[in-house]
């Protein structure tokens, strides 16, 4: 059903729009009406991980009669139009580059949604592959300058607005960005492969155990855990050709009043015995992190093994 179009027009300008945005072009009176509120259930659901409620992508209407010139150069965009059959495919770089098109077409409001529910999860992960790779882009523009990683064995892009906060005897590396309020951290190290089976209760207790000693807190005897009060969200997966286990979810601080969102991929490197281990979390009172989020992803996903 989800198929793929690509516009072969030789000259495309380049796309705008903020990361994780998605125009949707709509009639007012579908937007107002169910259409729109499944369309907002699918892609402004909650964002996994953070410690306030925001969405997965912020949605902006645009009526179809003023879907013209600039408003159609939108990275990211949901078409919704009536036809004689219910079809739903993507287009690539129709109007401008990059750019993906998510169009929705139907003889009813009904058989919009129901396709729409059946392309769900698949049409969210294009969108998200899309922004990491938006992210990536951006990040390219002005990368770090730095050979601390190559101790490791490893190759990762980072802004340029990143610095090696600390490093100890064991080549555990702590990069840092400062925000207007707050900072975002990133942690490269690697480990030993075990013996016991890795799982979550396993994985958290080894973050844990780093977190107390390489990751401390402002107050004496305070130091970076798992927030004991909400599960982390956990997955595995295959992650270039590697065996890895991602987790999402909130920290805490021991003996202090500091907390965030983190997102960790703890990746069994078999051929060279060990485990690599890639960790962002974000510090940023009562300021929105979706997109720092989403910039520690992107800059997980440049890993390159040695």
């Amino acid at each position: 059903m989800l198929g793929c179009e690509t516009n072969t027009t030789n000259y495309k300008p380049s796309s705008s729009g903020n990361i994780h945005t998605i125009s949707v072009v709509i009639d007012n009176n579908l937007w107002e009406g169910s259409l729109g509120n499944e369309i907002r259930n699918v892609f402004s659901s909650e964002f996994e991980g953070l410690p306030q409620q925001e969405a997965m992508f912020s949605l902006v209407q645009i009526p179809p009669k003023i879907f013209t010139d600039f408003s159609r150069e939108g990275r990211n965009i949901i078409h919704v139009s009536r036809n004689d059959k219910d079809t739903v495919f993507f287009e690539k770089n129709k109007y401008a580059a990059p750019q993906l098109i998510l169009n929705l077409k139907g003889k009813s409001s009904k058989g919009i949604i129901e396709n729409l529910k059946k392309i769900s999860k698949q049409s969210i992960s294009i969108f998200k592959k899309g922004e990491i790779a938006e992210k990536q882009k951006r990040i390219k523009k002005s990368t770090l300058k730095t050979e601390e990683f190559k101790i490791l064995g490893l190759d990762l892009t980072l802004p340029s607005a990143y610095k090696l906060f600390k490093k100890d005897s064991l080549n555990k590396l702590w990069f840092q960005r400062e925000t207007k309020k707050g900072s975002v951290n990133f942690l490269a190290y690697t480990l030993p492969v075990g013996s016991k089976k890795l799982d979550l209760k396993r994985i958290i207790r080894i973050k844990d155990s780093i977190g107390k000693d390489f990751v401390p807190g402002r107050n004496e005897g305070s130091f970076l855990i798992t927030e004991k009060a909400y599960k982390p969200y956990f997955d595995n997966f295959t992650f270039k050709s590697f065996k890895t286990y991602k987790l999402r979810g909130t920290w805490e601080v021991v003996n202090d009043y500091m907390a965030g969102p983190f997102l960790m991929y703890y990746i069994e490197d078999v051929k060279n015995k060990r485990i690599i281990v890639l960790e962002g979390f974000v510090f940023s009172p009562s300021d929105r992190k979706r997109e720092y989020m989403v910039e520690i992803e992107a800059i997980i996903q440049s890993l390159k093994v040695l």
